[in-house]
């Protein structure tokens, strides 16, 4: 893993994937990939399988994290943009927050399996 791919769920506002994408982050929605419905266990593998960070509102994924864990199991990462950032007024917040982390890791300063790979980042 060391290009900065991101996987947006549903929940995140479609203007933070588009301008993600716009500024050269490799952005795709979970409903690009799976069934709308698919459960977090299966977007978590889904995730680290194509090496994919995660970006969600959803912070109950811990609870999903730390069974992938107690099974001896990686994640490739997971943003946590807490619920007073889901809609219009987070939008520029988790962008910016995002894109740090991408320049860092363009610029070689900061690396995907030392800054994201397991790592829960709360925005």
């Amino acid at each position: 893993m060391s290009t900065f791919k991101l996987l947006a769920y549903e929940n995140t506002a479609a203007a933070v994937t588009d301008q993600l994408a716009g500024k050269g982050v490799e952005t795709r929605r979970v409903s690009d990939v799976l069934s709308e419905d698919a459960p977090n266990p299966d977007i978590l593998a889904y995730a680290h399988d194509n090496e994919y960070a995660l970006l969600t509102h959803d912070e109950q994924i811990t609870a999903h994290i730390a069974t992938r864990h107690r099974n001896g199991l990686a994640h490739a990462g997971v943003f946590i943009a807490g619920h007073h950032l889901q809609g219009r007024h987070g939008i520029g917040t988790i962008v910016t927050f995002i894109m740090e982390y991408h320049e860092l890791i363009v610029a070689g300063t900061g690396n995907v399996p030392d800054d994201i790979f397991n790592q829960i980042i709360y925005l």
